[in-house]
Parts: structure tokens; C-alpha cells; sequence
């Protein structure tokens, strides 16, 4: 009796491997692999294999490697649409998983999630091959000409970054006048005087906040410094944030009376920071985020930046081209209706006797 349920049991595996698109990004794995893998013999993994190749579930080809029967696929209907995203801890890419699946959930597709290191990794060459679609959320460094000619061939979108003059579909979360209200809120709270903390890794969006800040401040006649601090890739923004906020403290280097964040951790650090050094945030100094991530509103004190916009229409158009045998119709770079500024208490009037930020 022992030995039927251990086989019967790696046929359940792999086929809820299959219904989840794991197999989407790696390979079916051979007997003794799969023996390995399960914790069973190789003859009970042998076993479950010829089983499943008879139910019609798996197919071999003459090299001996495993695939996906096809008449498994239509009956079962698996993961076909594949989300990469940076494998690095981070609430913000934890949300914007969470939103494409739920997004993907509502018009019945099942989605596979999965992460990756960097631009040349296996997977993303082999899954562009098999997926019917793929969406990228990119990592910092820049994209390989060889690399971005691969997913312009294929069905690969972007989200959260721009990408669209290299021929991908791309979703761009917050437009320039969004980002924009961010700095005009600050202004209106009366700062002249607003300094931009990044801490992120440079990629091009991260440029982009950046470059909107400059562009809006010498619009504006308004005075400001650029603190840019990049943390390495895969490292935490947030204690480079708190790291150089201290030094702009304790050594009196800014003049601002207001800061903005280009991502959440730097605000999160920067305010950090103040607190141990006894300033009041919100009263004696304001810090803002270009974005924010959860739980910022929360906070105490709660953080003024973008809440994430609704991504529905958006992501419905790319997964309507994913499932579609038509090429991309319109323009290439999208970005969602407008998002919401939210006023949290970080940010406030500034103080009339502050006249540099000091310990």
C-alpha cells in the first residue's frame, strides 16, 4: 500500500506544478531529479512519470526531456502569464504583485510570479519562449541591447518603467504631473527651499523623479539640493536613507525646509533620523515621498506622497494582447488614471525661525 500512495503523491506534485506554472520557469525535471526533489525512490518517481505520460499529462520528447502534454494544458487551463519582478525584499514590489494578480484573478487568468537576480538569468530568456505573455517590473541596471531585442520579439510589457522608444508596452505609474503635486503641495505649504533625497539604485525612472525636480524647481524659483546616495542593488534604500539624513543633520549641510523622497524608504530613513535628533517632522522640518508604499499612511507621523493608482484598465490592456494573435495596437507607453496625493502628517508649514536643518 506504501508505495501507491508515494507515487500517487508525486503526481499530485507535479501536477499542481503545472496548474501553478511552475514549469513556466524551469524546466520539468527528470526521474532522478524528481526522486530527489520528493524524497522518494528513483523507480516510484519513474513510476509517477510513466503514469502521467500515459494520462497524457506529460509528453517526452526524444531527448529524454519532459514537456507539458498539450491536451493537459487546454483541460486544466495553467499559468501562462508570467510576472518577473527584482528578487529583493521590498513592500513596494510586495503591492504591486499583489495588485497584477488580483488584476490578472478578475478577468480568469492565472498568473505565475517569479523573481530574478539579474538581466542575463535563464529563466527570462526561457520563459519569453514559453509564456504567452510576460510582465517585467526591471531591476536597476540597464537592460542589454541583446536582451531587450529578445522581449521586443515576444510579448513582454514593462510596469513601472518606460521602455516603450525600445519597442515594449509599458506601464508608467505615476505621470509627471502627479509627481508634480507632490512639490506643489510643498509649495503651497510655503517652502522655498526643497532638497531631494534618493537612496534608490539609479535606474531610468528613479532619473525621471529626479529630472522632475529639477525641471520644476527652476520653473518655480524655488532653491534646492540633490543628496543622492544610491544604495547597492539588492540592498535596503531605507538605512542608506537614515544614514545620510543623519549626516545632513549633524553636519549642517542643507539649507531646506522641506525634503522629498524620490521612493518611500528615503522619506522612511530620512524621518528616522529627524526623530532621534528631537526634530519635530511635519512642524520643524517636512518630508514627503514621490510614492508610497504600505504601510506608510500609517506612520507616525503618517507620510505625504502617491498612493499607487488603479491598474486595471492598463494591465487589461496588456493581458488582452498576451491572449490575443494580434500585435500591440496604440501607443506603447500607458499610465493609469490619475493617482491620488495623500496628505499625511510629515508635511506641514514651515517653521519662520528654521532657516537650516540642525540637530
Amino acid at each position: 500500500m506504501a508505495a501507491p500512495a508515494k507515487y500517487n503523491e508525486v503526481m499530485s506534485i507535479i501536477k499542481r506544478r503545472i496548474r501553478e506554472g511552475d514549469y513556466l520557469v524551469d524546466n520539468i525535471p527528470g526521474e532522478r531529479r524528481l526522486a530527489e526533489e520528493t524524497g522518494v525512490s528513483y523507480m516510484t518517481a519513474r513510476r509517477a512519470v510513466q503514469n502521467l505520460l500515459e494520462q497524457h499529462v506529460l509528453i517526452r520528447h526524444t531527448s529524454g526531456s519532459l514537456e507539458v502534454h498539450p491536451e493537459y494544458t487546454t483541460q486544466i487551463g495553467p499559468a501562462e502569464i508570467v510576472l518577473f519582478y527584482p528578487a529583493y525584499p521590498s513592500s513596494y514590489l510586495t503591492q504591486l504583485r499583489v495588485l497584477v494578480v488580483e488584476a490578472a484573478a478578475r478577468r480568469g487568468i492565472s498568473l505565475r510570479p517569479g523573481q530574478f537576480v539579474h538581466w542575463d538569468e535563464q529563466a527570462l530568456v526561457d520563459v519569453v519562449g514559453q509564456a504567452k505573455g510576460m510582465l517585467i517590473i526591471p531591476l536597476g541596471p540597464e537592460i542589454p541591447a541583446r536582451v531587450l531585442s529578445h522581449f521586443a520579439a515576444n510579448k513582454v510589457a514593462i510596469l513601472d518603467g518606460d521602455f516603450s522608444d525600445d519597442g515594449l508596452p509599458s506601464i508608467r505609474l505615476f505621470s509627471d504631473t502627479c509627481i508634480e503635486s507632490v512639490l506643489e503641495h510643498l509649495w503651497a505649504l510655503g517652502h522655498r527651499r526643497i532638497d531631494c533625497l534618493n537612496t534608490q539604485n539609479r535606474n531610468p525612472e528613479i532619473d525621471r523623479r529626479i529630472n522632475i525636480w529639477e525641471r520644476w524647481r527652476a520653473r518655480r524659483g524655488c532653491g534646492g539640493d540633490l543628496h543622492d546616495d544610491p544604495a547597492p542593488v539588492f540592498t535596503d534604500p531605507t538605512i542608506v536613507a537614515y544614514q545620510l539624513m543623519s549626516r545632513l543633520v549633524d553636519e549642517g549641510q542643507s539649507r531646506a525646509t522641506a525634503f522629498i523622497g524620490t521612493t518611500c524608504p528615503a522619506a522612511i530613513g530620512a524621518i528616522r533620523a529627524c526623530y532621534e535628533r528631537k526634530i519635530d517632522v511635519g512642524k520643524d522640518i517636512s518630508i514627503s515621498a514621490v510614492n508610497l508604499e504600505p504601510p506608510a499612511e500609517f506612520f507616525c507621523p503618517s507620510i505625504t506622497g502617491l498612493n499607487t493608482p488603479d491598474l486595471s484598465e492598463v494591465l487589461g490592456k496588456c493581458f488582452d494582447w498576451f491572449s490575443g494573435t494580434k500585435p500591440w495596437r496604440g501607443p506603447r507607453l500607458m499610465e493609469p488614471r490619475e493617482s491620488a496625493l495623500f496628505i499625511g502628517e510629515s508635511t506641514g508649514k514651515p517653521a519662520r525661525q528654521q532657516q537650516q536643518v540642525s540637530s
